[in-house]
């Protein structure tokens, strides 16, 4: 069995093509018996996830609502593994949806024993003719660039498998098998987190580029330095979980200076040109506040947790 979990909280807007693009089995992939649980806190979104699932003739046992106490992320998906049957999970959120075929190349690299853990590609929704739809773009494509120079290409396959070196999963479109795990309350890189802990046991990580995942990512500056200290700030925070044993960090200041070629490499035009120069500083930028919030002041879990508008 496969259990897809969505996590959800005030997107009545998008839960029901979520939740259409796995359930629709000619779209998706999908193969098999299976059961989608939806966890939100929201009243709008569990009554339009409800609605969605009663129009697909959805049973009891393929739709399951959580009603999610809104204790934070991490808390949500440990109440949904404890609630899942399958014996491979995958994780997305409600304001996401997955390309056609996605959850079909997303399994196939389980066809290796020694594979745990899937992730697949993000791609940006956002248009590109503006300084901040590029900079998703630009952003989403680095992160398969580097997936896909950082793991190996498995022969006559169209995915990777990470052998000495990986790079973290991510949370908008990944695959585990079910395994014992406990994800720390205040966790702000869950996907990471789970990533290293599927390392940690000698397994290993695949990367399927063509299960793509289409993500709306910040349309204002505010809320671009939210997300990202949140998310990438993440990664130094999982300094004090001891995860860091197989691998080192993979996300730091200078780890990401030589991707400084990729971002001048990446521009179609002058314009574009001008939007990758723009992106330094305020890449920088979000590295100092990082350290500040994680380092210095080690900012309470509750308060870096915060909404992002502009990508819903």
């Amino acid at each position: 069995m496969i259990s897809i979990i969505i996590t959800s909280w005030k997107e009545p807007n998008t839960i029901a093509k979520c939740i259409r693009c796995i359930a629709d089995r000619k779209y998706s992939g999908l193969e098999g018996s299976f059961e989608i649980l939806q966890l939100s806190p929201d009243k709008e979104t569990l009554d339009e996830g409800l609605r969605e699932a009663n129009t697909l003739s959805l049973s009891n046992s393929e739709y399951i609502q959580i009603q999610d106490p809104q204790k934070g992320k991490p808390y949500a998906l440990k109440l949904a593994l404890k609630k899942a049957k399958g014996d491979i999970l995958i994780f997305t959120d409600g304001d996401t949806y997955f390309e056609k075929d996605a959850i079909k190349y997303l399994l196939e690299p389980f066809e290796q024993k020694d594979i745990y853990g899937v992730s697949g590609r993000p791609i940006s929704n956002d248009r590109r003719d503006s300084m901040m739809g590029y900079w998703g773009h630009l952003l989403s494509d680095s992160g398969h660039h580097r997936r896909s120079k950082q793991l190996e290409k498995v022969y006559g396959k169209g995915y990777y498998k990470s052998g000495k070196n990986f790079f973290p999963m991510s949370g908008y479109i990944m695959a585990i098998r079910k395994i014992n795990i406990e994800i720390p309350d205040d966790v702000l890189s869950d996907d990471a987190y789970i990533s290293y802990s599927i390392r940690n046991m000698e397994k290993q990580i695949g990367y399927a580029p063509s299960a793509k995942c289409y993500v709306k990512y910040p349309t204002t500056i505010t809320d671009y330095y939210k997300q990202k200290v949140r998310s990438i700030g993440g990664f130094i925070q999982l300094k004090k979980y001891g995860v860091f044993k197989k691998d080192k960090q993979s996300r730091s200041l200078l780890i990401e200076l030589p991707y400084a070629f990729f971002v001048l490499r990446y521009p179609k035009n002058l314009k574009e040109l001008l939007w990758s120069l723009a992106l330094f500083p305020i890449r920088l930028l979000t590295w100092v506040r990082i350290y500040w919030d994680r380092v210095i002041i080690k900012k309470d879990f509750t308060k870096t947790w915060v909404r992002i508008e502009s990508t819903k």
